[in-house]
């Protein structure tokens, strides 16, 4: 057991998914459930006091998005969202520059659905692959990767470079999980799973007694 506790920062923009922001916060969470497993700490950030998920999630976030320090946080987590409900603040120019210096000291970028998007923008995936939902119906999201030099992956889910990204929130968990892998280990994963109520790698519900 190692006595570091991994620091991640979570950000939030209005109108993000519930499910995946949600994901993060309790899959993680799960790590201080023993004492035995490696620990990890997701803080929130927001641009607001309050931030609102699409679906009714609300949260008043840790810190302030002025208050953040990049050099103390491993990875940066930035679930999708629905541009509808105020997602656009996503793309604010601080966003890239958090972006790129916590991935330039060798941080992990992870992120779910359109959450990539504003990765995109910031230059980091010029050269690289990524994926992200396919079925926004007003948006080119596969075009607006390509636009920022990446390529665009049907895959459900990529790695590259340290940045992590998905098709949508139904696999919410599996970025979450590869996170935790990358960050603290595959022994960290299994116990977490274990705890979480799954078996080698699938939910009990669905395995017979």
């Amino acid at each position: 057991m190692s006595d570091e506790t991994v620091n991640i920062l979570l950000f939030l923009a209005q109108g993000f998914e519930d499910l995946e922001a949600a994901t993060v916060l309790a899959v993680f969470g799960w790590t201080h459930y023993r004492e035995e497993t490696d620990k990890a700490l997701v803080t929130t950030c927001a641009f607001h006091d309050i931030v609102k998920g699409r679906f009714g999630m609300e949260v008043r976030p840790d810190i302030l998005f002025s208050q953040i320090d990049p050099k103390r946080y491993r990875a940066l987590v930035i679930p999708g969202g629905f541009h509808s409900h105020g997602y656009d603040e996503a793309y604010d120019p601080r966003i890239h520059r958090l972006v790129r210096e916590i991935h330039a000291h060798g941080g992990y970028i992870a992120t779910m659905c359109v959450g990539i998007l504003p990765v995109a923008d910031s230059g980091v995936l010029n050269g690289k692959k990524a994926t992200t939902y396919p079925y926004s119906r007003n948006r080119d999201n596969a075009g607006r990767l390509i636009a920022g030099g990446a390529t665009a992956d049907d895959g459900p889910v990529v790695i590259d470079d340290r940045i992590i990204s998905c098709g949508g929130p139904g696999t919410a968990m599996e970025v979450a999980f590869l996170l935790m892998d990358r960050l603290i280990g595959p022994q960290t994963v299994r116990d977490v799973r274990h705890y979480m109520l799954f078996r080698d790698g699938e939910p009990a519900m669905f395995l017979s007694d």
